[in-house]
């Protein structure tokens, strides 16, 4: 009869298994999709789907190791449309799109497979032309698109001839890297520009309006500047927080195995190996959660939703409860804690779990670089009106580059990722936030890589 409940306690818990197992998958494969969008807006330009200014510099890049490495030539075009202002301001930005989008359809038309049109920014595309290899090809393709632009088309309810100068540059000849080839087409552009009239496409009257508003432009310029700036935060933003999916997407992936396999083993074991499936599976389910609770405390923190039950604490047992968690690790790797308290108790106001969690956190991490048969010391003192817990080890060290940032969210310095392999370097992000929210301070040190690290703790005296 015992048996029997044993088995069936084992089948519930193996289906409570593969449920959690089907969940996290269900939400790895959201993050996967998720990530391959981000990937793709990052690339391409929301109004014209052209390739953006990113992919064109990839692109060019690719083009220009190709042609090292054959000895080869290729042309670039850089085109800028004429009195899209004058439309914008006139006619309204709505029809100033559907230029740009007519534009962009033209040029895709003028090219043949392989080479790339690309929107530069504002009125601005860049044609890479992979396969020419000489001026007068350039020539002609440059011809060509003027020629399909100039024809009458329906903007809006309006029939509108698209004027546009072309500058060309040539690779080997104008620029042996990207962005000389793009200056040189950009400068013969603008020379082009200034030494030929171009026929504008609206009535006189129209553009006599737009003459009386060039003082009034001056600002949007400047405007225009700024955005330019946001646009590069922006995709510098957008490129970390690729980044920071990914690595969740991976971290949560990676239990995924282990949690199977012993879920398979459930099904077929004997109940002798119970025990060694169930650790398994413990440990694996330990670690998702400590992920998904470090990136709770991530969010609530940056929502201003971290809440502390305060009371008046003696520092000492706080410590005592962040070592009875860390001990077992720091054994398991024969490491030496060194534990030194105030000779008096040392009184703090704060929450007893998030200052355990605070001093738990710097101790695993402690353990967690240090070498096996390494010293972790930590210290409780008073100083003034502070009390002051210092955590160091003999460690890895932290290398200069990673010191300043050390405490920002899923930041993890590049000479120890490879001992860090399971976290999203949120840890230390959760640390400072939680100190500075108990009117705190912490700060890091280390002399360099292979000289241990040292994380100073400072709280107000109750």
């Amino acid at each position: 009869m015992k048996r029997s409940r044993d088995v069936e306690q084992l089948l519930a818990a193996n289906e409570q298994l593969v449920l959690g197992m089907l969940r996290i998958q269900s939400e790895v494969q959201a993050a996967e999709y998720t990530l391959n969008e981000i990937a793709r807006a990052a690339n391409i330009d929301e109004l014209t789907n052209l390739p953006n200014r990113r992919e064109l510099r990839a692109r060019l890049q690719h083009a220009i190791e190709d042609a090292q490495l054959h000895s080869g030539s290729f042309a670039l075009l850089f085109l800028d449309l004429n009195d899209l202002k004058l439309i914008n301001d006139t006619l309204g930005h709505h029809l100033g799109d559907v230029l740009l989008i007519e534009t962009a359809g033209c040029l895709t038309q003028c090219v043949q497979d392989g080479d790339t049109v690309a929107r530069y920014g504002g009125d601005e595309f860049v044609i890479l032309l992979a396969h020419c290899t000489s001026r007068d090809d350039a020539l002609s393709v440059a011809d060509k698109t003027i020629s399909s632009l100039n024809a009458p088309k329906a903007i809006g309810d309006r029939q509108l001839r698209i004027s546009i100068s072309i500058g060309i540059s040539l690779y080997p000849v104008d620029g042996t890297d990207a962005q000389s080839l793009i200056d040189s087409a950009d400068a013969a552009m603008y020379r082009v520009k200034r030494d030929k009239p171009v026929a504008s496409p609206l009535p006189r009257g129209l553009r006599q309006r737009m003459l009386h508003r060039r003082e009034a432009n001056g600002a949007l310029v400047i405007a225009a500047l700024k955005a330019q700036q946001l646009q590069t935060l922006a995709e510098a933003t957008l490129e970390h927080e690729k980044f920071i999916l990914a690595m969740v997407a991976h971290e949560l992936r990676a239990p995924l195995a282990p949690l199977s396999l012993s879920a398979e083993m459930l099904e077929r074991s004997d109940q002798r190996d119970g025990p060694r499936l169930h650790a398994i599976i413990h440990k694996q389910i330990e670690h998702l959660t400590r992920l998904v609770d470090d990136l709770v405390d991530v969010t609530r923190i940056g929502a201003g939703k971290l809440h502390l039950t305060r009371k008046t604490l003696d520092l000492a047992t706080v410590i005592q409860q962040a070592v009875d968690i860390c001990e077992p690790a720091m054994n398991a790797r024969t490491q030496v804690l060194e534990l030194t308290l105030a000779p008096t108790k040392v009184k703090v106001e704060g929450d007893h779990l998030r200052l355990t969690q605070v001093f738990s956190n710097l101790l695993s991490n402690a353990s967690k670089f240090t070498h096996t048969n390494g010293v972790i010391q930590l210290s409780l003192r008073v100083t003034g009106t502070w009390a002051q817990v210092d955590v160091s080890d003999t460690g890895m060290g932290i290398s200069a580059n990673a010191l300043p940032i050390i405490f920002e969210p899923f930041i993890q310095d590049e000479h120890t990722v490879c001992v860090n392999q399971k976290g999203l370097g949120v840890g230390l992000t959760v640390v400072r936030e939680l100190v500075e929210a108990h009117a705190g301070s912490v700060v890091a040190h280390s002399e360099g890589l292979g000289r241990g690290s040292c994380f100073t703790v400072r709280l107000p005296l109750s």
